[in-house]
């Protein structure tokens, strides 16, 4: 409106004066009242669709919106704009993850679809029932930080592409099994890295760290959320070198590690999430890994949390 009634108070100026119009902008062509006129409705226009676009933009961040909140609804989770489900679907493969993010869960469920679906039970369905006797343990290997479930079988991946699972034998009894995957784990990890970004890390590679930015929702602090970052050169050493030094914890943990995580900022800008649990137990995650950091087998956990003093921990 505000251009249409400049266009009408130049046009009776120019009038009045009984001259014609003529200028220049910015180096372009002279231009009449009525090409200005013709501009205004075409910038009329171009409003109008811009806020189409916007309503149309609005329209979708309020899908998407109602989508998270679905998600939330059904004990779900959207990570790295993917659905994560609490449950895996009994007629589907899917790879069971435990994102270091915080999260009302420990373990949530993706579920290919399409040709990646496809494929996976293909693997599986031709996947010999019994494989050699041993665990993971025995064999001192380390675990990937994901599982595959499919129909009444639950698969444990172990880094250098092994599977471990269990069957029922002829005489009733739970067998624990190994057997070579490497083709079906590479698969699954390079689709887990493109997808959600959830990738294995090396505590041993914290180094150098400039900040470390401490999130927690949990029992202790009445399920609100709490923050603090830290950034004391002291303070971030003593993190290195307990974390760098962590050792690995076979089985996972279950300590309300979901409900704490600290990100850790490296000198090269590279980012590490570590899922911190929230009891006495000194341990830590990094996508579904576990790992223990106390620097000797009496040391008190107080000391971490002293670390964090705006967080109440109690």
């Amino acid at each position: 409106m505000k251009r249409k009634m400049a266009v009408i108070l130049l046009s009776m100026c120019m009038g009045i004066a009984g001259c014609a119009a003529n200028g220049t902008s910015d180096g372009n062509d002279t231009k009449t009242v009525e090409s200005m006129e013709e501009e205004s409705a075409g910038s009329d226009m171009a409003d109008g669709a811009a806020g189409s676009g916007e309503a149309l933009q609005q329209e979708k961040q309020t899908e998407q919106g109602d989508a998270v909140q679905n998600v939330q609804e059904e004990d779900g989770m959207l990570y790295q704009d993917v659905v994560l489900t609490r449950e895996a679907p009994a007629d589907k493969v899917s790879i069971a993850v435990h994102p270091s993010v915080l999260s009302t869960y420990s373990i949530y469920y993706y579920t290919p679809e399409g040709g990646d679906q496809e494929w996976l039970r293909q693997f599986l369905d031709t996947l010999p029932s019994e494989g050699a006797a041993g665990t993971g343990l025995q064999k001192g290997l380390k675990e990937t930080g994901w599982q595959v479930v499919y129909e009444d079988k639950y698969f444990m991946a172990f880094e250098g592409g092994y599977l471990q699972y269990s069957f029922t034998d002829e005489k009733g009894e739970l067998v624990e099994c190994f057997a070579e995957a490497p083709k079906l784990c590479d698969y699954i990890q390079i689709m887990l890295q493109e997808k959600l970004g959830y990738a294995s890390f090396d505590p041993a590679d914290i180094k150098d760290i400039v900040s470390a930015r401490m999130e927690v929702c949990s029992l202790f602090t009445d399920y609100e959320l709490y923050s603090q970052t830290v950034t004391d050169e002291g303070t971030l050493k003593l993190l290195e070198d307990w974390f760098s030094n962590a050792e690995y914890i076979y089985g996972g943990a279950d300590c309300g590690n979901q409900c704490a995580c600290l990100e850790l900022t490296l000198a090269d800008g590279e980012t590490v999430s570590l899922s911190m649990a929230v009891d006495s137990c000194p341990n830590f995650g990094i996508n579904g890994v576990y790992y223990d950091y106390r620097p000797v087998s009496d040391w008190e956990k107080q000391e971490f949390f002293k670390l964090f003093d705006e967080i109440p921990w109690e």
